[in-house]
């Protein structure tokens, strides 16, 4: 397929250069305005008098509120290593195979992104005298996304090059971020100072906002004309679908993982993040969230059925994850390699989903228990209810020591999780196997008994199940296991 010819930039571009150099009027005719009022004072009157001062000092303020920050660099930017083609050459192969069709030359950086989307912008060099482009690839697309699909997202990406966008994308930004920063540093200036910005912000978010929509159909359409319609619509479908899930997965699931120095398989616990049934109420509830925002008048980018309707695409068929196309990284361990080197630091001990729990989760609960009262061998899981009565005097009298400034509520939640974390260790000592699943709460099994120790201290604590029959249960527990020292993994 040849070169397909960009559209015309010219009313984009002149739309958003009206908009910069309207906030610009209003900004500096409003700190003129101010200034003339001590001026004229002064010349033409009796001299300062408080209302001269007042205003002089609005206008000093807006100025101040005015100064350039971060002119220079790029909010997008990454600052991981790129992804070399002599150490991946089959995706580079594939970034230059898009660029031909298309009708451009391919980045020579490209960065590897712990998002679940695709981006282009231009880095600036040389105080912003030299500009090239840069491209970047969440490594889930490598995961959701077939070669195919994922061509049809690196075209829609030079699409924004080739059309122009890049060249407006740095005015549309730096006007958001002036007209935030003016009405942050002007927010608590007593003057209202801060009105003017807020009103004239609102139009620019609409206006621009259009803009924006208006460039992202029309990269679509090159990504259609270019890979073809359908794999463009699944590449949508597929990103809007498991964007939302993964971004929960990697905030909930993964970084508090690497935070205690864990390595796990990321691509791996993703697909079993995706088939699990019960997920944990606050995973449900973030997801819930992120699948059902409504749309904004301000958003950047259409509804997906608006650009799956400019693709020509219909219905809402089911969409798969995968089959991926992980083989032009080498393969899925070497890309987690490449994910791991460039978002996380210092030494990471690598285990199996199956190995975490016993090997890291448990033992550091058990140490921190061991700093408390709360002792799971000389108190045995019957004493549930009771501790439970206690509420948040439970929390003051075993928490840590130093300031406490949560409220009654949040006292009881924490000896809630203080508690589960106390069963949990309890249900181990007593035979019970821990496993920690994507998006669920710490289980144990013995047999075919299966026991989430959180939820069974929520039950116990609001009635849904009866003392009685927790009790009737504990006695089905047995004793614990003789004593028995494990190693605790390190945290970083």
């Amino acid at each position: 397929m040849g070169a397909v010819s960009p559209p015309s930039t010219a009313r984009r571009a002149m739309l958003t250069v009206a908009l910069w150099a309207g906030f610009w009027v209003l900004a500096l005719g409003l700190a003129g305005g101010l200034a003339s009022i001590p001026l004229t004072q002064m010349n033409y009157g009796r001299g300062l008098d408080l209302g001269g001062i007042l205003a002089g000092v609005g206008a000093l303020v807006v100025l101040w509120a005015l100064r350039p920050r971060d002119w220079f660099s790029d909010s997008s930017k990454q600052r991981s290593d790129p992804l070399g083609p002599e150490e991946f050459p089959e995706l580079h192969a594939l970034l230059d195979e898009v660029a031909r069709k298309v009708g451009t030359s391919a980045p020579r950086r490209v960065l590897l992104s712990d998002a679940a989307t695709a981006f282009i912008f231009m880095e600036r060099k040389w105080l912003g005298l030299r500009r090239e482009p840069v491209v970047g690839i969440g490594l889930p697309l490598f995961a959701l996304l077939s070669r195919d699909e994922l061509a049809a997202v690196l075209a829609h990406e030079y699409g924004h090059h080739v059309g122009g966008d890049l060249r407006l994308g740095p005015w549309v930004y730096r006007t958001r971020l002036a007209i935030g920063s003016a009405v942050e540093s002007l927010d608590d200036s007593a003057f209202f100072l801060d009105v003017p910005f807020r009103a004239y912000g609102k139009l620019f978010l609409r206006v621009s906002a259009s803009v924006s929509r208006q460039q992202e159909l029309a990269a679509d359409a090159l990504s259609s004309a270019t890979c073809g319609s359908a794999s463009s619509a699944r590449a949508l479908r597929k990103v809007h679908a498991y964007g939302p899930a993964w971004r929960v997965y990697l905030e909930e699931d993964v970084v508090p993982l690497i935070e205690k120095s864990v390595r796990m398989p990321v691509l791996e616990g993703f697909r079993r993040f995706l088939q699990e049934g019960r997920r944990r109420e606050s995973t449900e509830k973030a997801l819930e969230e992120a699948e059902q925002q409504e749309p904004s008048p301000w958003d950047s980018h259409p509804p997906l059925d608006a650009r799956l309707q400019a693709l020509g695409a219909k219905g809402h068929s089911a969409i798969k994850p995968g089959p991926g196309c992980l083989e032009l990284l080498g393969g899925e361990r070497p890309a987690e390699d490449a994910w791991f080197a460039r978002f996380t630091r210092g030494e990471l001990h690598t285990m199996p989903w199956e190995d975490i729990a016993p090997r890291v989760l448990l033992p550091r609960i058990t140490q921190q228990l061991a700093e408390t009262s709360l002792n799971p061998r000389a108190t045995p899981p019957e004493a549930l209810p009771e501790l439970l009565a206690e509420g948040g005097k439970l929390w003051d009298r075993l928490r840590p020591t130093g300031l406490d400034l949560l409220s009654p509520e949040a006292k009881r939640q924490r000896a809630k999780v203080l508690l589960g974390d106390w069963l949990a260790t309890a249900l181990e000592l007593r035979g019970f196997r821990p496993e920690l699943r994507p998006g669920t709460h710490l289980r144990f099994f013995r047999e075919n008994e299966e026991v989430e120790p959180l939820d069974l201290v929520e039950w116990v604590a609001t009635g849904q199940l009866p003392v009685d029959d927790y009790l009737a249960w504990c006695q089905s527990l047995g004793p614990p296991d003789p004593e028995e020292e494990k190693p605790v993994i390190p945290t970083g």
